[in-house]
């Protein structure tokens, strides 16, 4: 009784103790989806107003080149003199944040106005934006990538531009702004992401415009391999979890793409940092846990000891009621036995008093059988009133039923011979395939009289066998006769002969009534039969089956029967070894009978 309440008790405080854990891990599971949650809204939202705050940086540049391009028709192109370009080009330098220089090229590609005059005269035919520009059908606000400028102090410039046009629409040049990212970087490092985290603009060509903070500026390096650019190909807006550069910090990066200029703004996050004190959360929750389980383990460790101290008063007065109940029990199980054995012996008596009754009146009907027909053939002869034909005919049948009368008394015989204990066997070297042959040959006679199939598969291979050739013919006799007797007309009966290492292996098959389940264990013992009583369908003794097991035995071998229920046939399977069997007598080929007693 001891471990059922131990359990009961254990189990009920692990089961609170793991809902609890349960209960908590799961608050800890939503706390950390929640954290990653707002982290991803708070860098979107820092993504959505640094986007903003380049489109209107490079809009109000765009503006202004917008401006100079309508001024740019008005006052000639860039063949005009610099008294019509200067004043246009400083005011709209001074009104921008993070401006370098504003420069104007002639359709072939040569400054012809700046800024900053030492540019004057220097070609941009071959750079980005102005093959970009001479090339677009329409107007277009085209972001250049960066480059180092030409002047000290040298730094990264980005320039951007609009092309100029005559009157008439055709191509004139361009008027760019070049925008000193630097401006921008003072602003970008005011944002507040975290001692790990980083705000990114990428040209949507694949290289850095901006990334803060930074030690060392980053910018021109390629972004192609970034899953930030990566994912801004697909779509305009989203979040991106994992690290940047491979084996770096797992970061949690939202992304804008705008429109005007086209550029790539991204907040990256630290997830390790945001998720810090979530982590000391389950720290904390971890140590509470354990330190509770320990207190609930002491706890349970003097619950059960006072258990045992109870325990041990229950079982002393257990066991005390439980001796006299055994003795009660013993004395109760003896009184069962006895009139179990009583009901079994009386059973035993009443089912061989059955069988004896059975068996005589078998006995009686099998032997008056032969002698009616042979007493009522020989009266009609001793009239004389029967031809030739008719007194051959009544001779053949006072003959057959003369043999089968023989036949039933030396089965009777046989079996008084295996009650006394004692039945001679004449053993020697002989043909097994030979003897299956002559049954064969006896028996199918009566096969065809029922137009029954009767094949023999016999293994040249097969030995000789030290054998009582007589008693083993009556062996596979007694099995064909009993599968003819057993199957319909129009059925098939085979039996085969092969050799398996050092035995001989005979199986009788037949296609007839089979035998039923409840019978087949008994089918093996003397004076049963599967059909007894007064109505039986087949005639016989019961006898023929038990010959055979004490035979087969008898020569050392083994006999089974198998059978997948009625009118599903029957197989009987007859194993004897090749060499003298241990458990039959010794003897000489050739020599004397002799006797053996059955164990």
């Amino acid at each position: 009784m001891t471990l059922p309440r131990k359990s009961v008790v254990a189990a009920f405080t692990i089961g609170v103790l793991v809902i609890l854990a349960a209960l908590r891990a799961g608050d800890l599971y939503f706390r950390r989806a929640e954290v990653v949650r707002v982290a991803e809204a708070r860098a979107g939202n820092l993504a959505s107003i640094l986007a903003e705050y380049l489109r209107d940086t490079f809009s109000a540049g765009d503006a202004s080149l917008r401006q100079l391009a309508l001024r740019s028709q008005r006052i000639g192109g860039p063949a005009a003199a610099d008294a019509e370009w200067m004043p246009s080009l400083a005011s709209g330098r001074a009104g921008l944040t993070g401006a370098g220089s504003i420069s104007v090229t002639d359709a072939e590609g040569i400054v012809r106005h700046s800024t900053q005059p030492a540019m004057v005269g220097q070609s941009r035919r071959d750079q980005y934006l102005f093959r970009r520009l001479s090339a677009e059908p329409t107007d277009a606000f085209v972001v250049n990538p960066p480059f180092l400028s030409v002047t000290e102090p040298r730094q990264f410039i980005i320039p951007v531009g609009r092309r100029l046009t005559t009157s008439d629409g055709a191509f004139d040049g361009i008027v760019a702004i070049s925008f000193t990212p630097d401006a921008l970087r003072a602003f970008f490092r005011t944002i507040d992401v975290g001692a790990a985290g980083a705000v990114s603009v990428l040209h949507p060509d694949g290289f850095v415009l901006i990334r803060e903070p930074s030690s060392a500026n980053p910018i021109g390096e390629s972004s192609k391999a970034n899953p930030i650019f990566t994912a801004a190909q697909r779509s305009h807006a989203g979040v991106v979890e994992g690290p940047l550069p491979p084996d770096a910090a797992v970061m949690v990066t939202a992304f804008r793409v705008t429109d005007t200029p086209p550029l790539i703004v991204a907040v990256s996050l630290d997830r390790s940092e945001l998720l810090a004190d979530w982590r000391r959360q389950v720290i904390s929750s971890t140590i509470f846990f354990l330190v509770l389980g320990a207190t609930m383990a002491a706890t349970l460790a003097l619950l059960f000891r006072q258990m045992d101290v109870n325990q041990a008063a229950e079982q002393r007065l257990a066991r005390a009621q439980q001796a006299e109940s055994q003795q009660l029990k013993s004395a109760n199980e003896r009184l069962e036995r006895a009139l179990e054995i009583e009901q079994a012996a009386h059973r035993e008596a009443e089912t061989a008093a059955r069988l004896k009754d059975e068996f005589v009146m078998t006995v009686s009907h099998e032997l008056r059988t032969p002698l009616t027909a042979i007493a009522g053939w020989a009266q009609i002869l001793e009239m004389g009133k029967l031809n030739a034909q008719q007194t051959a005919a009544a001779i053949e049948t006072i003959a057959r039923s003369a043999r089968m009368q023989t036949r039933l008394v030396d089965d009777l015989l046989d079996v008084s011979r295996l009650i006394s204990g004692k039945l001679r066997l004449d053993l020697r070297e002989v043909d097994v395939a030979e003897v299956v042959r002559a049954a064969v040959a006896v028996v199918q006679p009566a096969a065809d009289a029922k137009t029954i199939q009767l094949d023999a598969v016999i293994d040249p291979t097969a030995d000789l066998i030290t054998a009582d050739a007589d008693r083993l013919q009556q062996v596979i006799w007694n099995l064909l006769s009993n599968a003819i007797k057993f199957t319909p007309p129009g059925g098939r009966v085979s039996i085969t002969l092969q050799r398996r290492e050092t035995r001989i292996e005979i199986a009788v098959r037949d296609t007839g009534t089979g035998i039923a389940a409840d019978f087949l264990p008994h089918v093996f013992e003397r004076f049963r039969q599967g059909d007894a009583g007064t109505q039986r369908r087949h005639g016989g003794l019961g006898l023929g089956l038990a010959i055979v097991r004490h035979l087969v035995e008898l020569h050392g071998g083994t006999v089974s029967a198998s059978s997948a229920g009625e009118g599903q046939g029957s197989t009987f399977d007859v194993s004897l070894p090749i060499g003298r069997s241990e458990s039959a007598p010794a003897a000489s080929v050739g020599g004397p009978s002799i006797e053996t007693a059955l164990g």
